[in-house]
C-alpha cells in the first residue's frame, strides 16, 4: 500500500534535512529518498503512529529538486489575482509578477489558495471562518547545541515552539483581539501583529529563564512564511465531506484522510467537495474545498490539501482529454484514474 503524492512528500521533506522515517514502521527499497521507490509497511505498524522532523528550508529545497524533474513550468514570485470569466466558467486567471498583469487562459483552473481566492472572486458560494491569534516560531539555543552534538545529529538543533495562546479550537486565547478574518487584508494584519506580540512575549520569558544573558543563549531563528491560520474561507460544493462520515464509505470516494489528531479515524473524500457550486471549469482542493464541521479541521492538514491536489489534476487531465469540464465528468472516471495512480479510494 503506498499513499502517493502524501507519502513522497515525507520523503521529500528529508532529503536534504536531518530527520528519518522510523524504520519499525517503514522500509524503503529500490532508490534514494524522494525517488520512486517501493515501500513496506509491516503489520506491527498497523494502527500506529509516527513522526519525523524536518527542516522547512530543506523542504523548500527538495520541493524545487521535484518540480523540476516534474517538467512544470513554475511562476515563482507571482499573485492570482482574479479569475477570467466566460458566463458561469473560468477560463482562466489573472496574475501579477514583475512583468506586471497577465491574463493565463485555461481549459481547467485548480483553486489551490488555501483561502478559496479564486472561487470566491468568480461568485462560488462560500464560508467564512476567523481565527483569534495564534503562531509559532523556529528557536535555537545553547542547550539544543550541546544536545546536538551529543548526539551527532542536528534534528533538534532548530526546534519550535507553537500554539502561542489560541488551539485548533479556538480555546485559550485571552488577549485583546477579536476574531480576525484570513481573507480581507486589514484583518490579516491585525492577525499577524498580535500573533508575534505573543511571541514576543514567550521568547521574553525564555530568554529571561536563562538569566541575564539569556538572548545569547535562547533566539528565534526563523519565523512564520505566512500568516498562521487554520481555516479561513472554504466553498460550498456539489458534495461535502461530512463531519459525521468518519470511518463511513463514500460511493463518489476520490481518496481518503485522516486525522493527525486521532488513530483509526478517516474520511473518505467526495469528488464533488472539489466542485464549487454555480461555477464551471474550476476544481478548487485543500483548505478550501468542501467540508463541514469538525471535518474542515481535518481536510485543512497538509496530507488532505497534498490528496486533493493529486486527484484534482487528474480530474483537470480528463477533462482537458475529454473536452469537457471538471463538474461534468464521472465520478466512476476519476475514481478509476485515481486508483490507477495508486490512491487508494476506501477503508
Amino acid at each position: 500500500m503506498t499513499f502517493v503524492i502524501a507519502e513522497e512528500l515525507v520523503f521529500w521533506s528529508i532529503k536534504y534535512g536531518p530527520g528519518d522515517v522510523p524504520t519499525d514502521w517503514a522500509k524503503t527499497t529500490g532508490g534514494q529518498q524522494g525517488d520512486t521507490v517501493t515501500r513496506l509497511y509491516p503489520e506491527a505498524a498497523l494502527g500506529k503512529r509516527y513522526m519525523t522532523p524536518f527542516c522547512p528550508a530543506a523542504f523548500a529545497l527538495g520541493l524545487d529538486e521535484a518540480m523540476e524533474a516534474s517538467g512544470a513550468e513554475l511562476w515563482l514570485d507571482t499573485l492570482a489575482c482574479l479569475p477570467i470569466l466566460e458566463g458561469r466558467r473560468v477560463a482562466g486567471v489573472e496574475v501579477e509578477n514583475k512583468s506586471g498583469r497577465i491574463a493565463l487562459r485555461a481549459g481547467v483552473v485548480i483553486d489551490g489558495t488555501g483561502d478559496a481566492d479564486i472561487a470566491a472572486r468568480a461568485g462560488a458560494p462560500c464560508e467564512e471562518l476567523g481565527s483569534f491569534p495564534s503562531s509559532l516560531y523556529q528557536y535555537s539555543s545553547i542547550d539544543l547545541a550541546k544536545e546536538a552534538v551529543a548526539k551527532e545529529s542536528a534534528a533538534r538543533l532548530v526546534t519550535w515552539h507553537g500554539g502561542g495562546a489560541a488551539n485548533e479550537f479556538d480555546k485559550g486565547y485571552d488577549g485583546p483581539t477579536p476574531r480576525l478574518s484570513g481573507v480581507r487584508g486589514r484583518d490579516v494584519s491585525a492577525f499577524l501583529m498580535e500573533s508575534r506580540r505573543i511571541l514576543r512575549q514567550k521568547l521574553a520569558q525564555e530568554q529571561a529563564a536563562h538569566g541575564p544573558d539569556g538572548r545569547k543563549q535562547v533566539y528565534p531563528a526563523a519565523l512564520p512564511g505566512m500568516a498562521q491560520y487554520r481555516m479561513t474561507r472554504m466553498i460550498r460544493g456539489l458534495e461535502t465531506v461530512r463531519a459525521d462520515a468518519v470511518n463511513r464509505r463514500c460511493d463518489t470516494s476520490v481518496g481518503m484522510i485522516a486525522d493527525c489528531r486521532k488513530v483509526d479515524a478517516v474520511w473518505e473524500v467526495p469528488y464533488g467537495s472539489l466542485l464549487p457550486k454555480g461555477v464551471e471549469g474550476l476544481l478548487v482542493v485543500g483548505r478550501c474545498s468542501s467540508a463541514e464541521g469538525y471535518a474542515w479541521q481535518v481536510t485543512r492538514l497538509i496530507p488532505a490539501a497534498a490528496l486533493t491536489g493529486q486527484v484534482a489534476g487528474i480530474a483537470a487531465q480528463l477533462a482537458l482529454a475529454g473536452r469537457t469540464a471538471p463538474d461534468r465528468l464521472e465520478a466512476k472516471d476519476v475514481q478509476q484514474a485515481a486508483h490507477a495512480a495508486g490512491i487508494q479510494l476506501h477503508r
